[in-house]
């Protein structure tokens, strides 16, 4: 299993718009990708930063949510939610407990 985390900053009035966002839009969509397993969307509103958790599969999976517009889209209409630019890191899921 591969997981994908975004961290971003939020605008103080972004934290809740982006919630609903992610919540209304975002998941229904990732439900349609092929290889997706589960996705969270973290917020801290003391600190307004959010982390945007992905669990894929296989990498494969996981790379084609990115070369397919997909992830870009999401970032794209996020945008306006950020108070910059979003950092994305990769991970191995080696241990999960459910």
């Amino acid at each position: 299993m591969y997981a994908r985390i975004i961290q971003v900053p939020l605008r103080p009035d972004g934290v809740e718009p982006a919630i609903a966002y992610f919540r209304d839009t975002v998941g229904p969509a990732l439900r349609q990708l092929d290889g997706f397993m589960n996705s969270r969307f973290l917020t801290n509103s003391d600190t307004n930063k959010g982390l945007m958790v992905t669990l894929w599969q296989s990498e494969t999976h996981r790379q084609e949510a990115e070369t397919n517009g997909f992830l870009q889209g999401v970032l794209r209409e996020m945008s306006t939610y950020f108070a910059g630019p979003p950092v994305i890191d990769y991970y191995e899921v080696n241990v999960q407990v459910a």
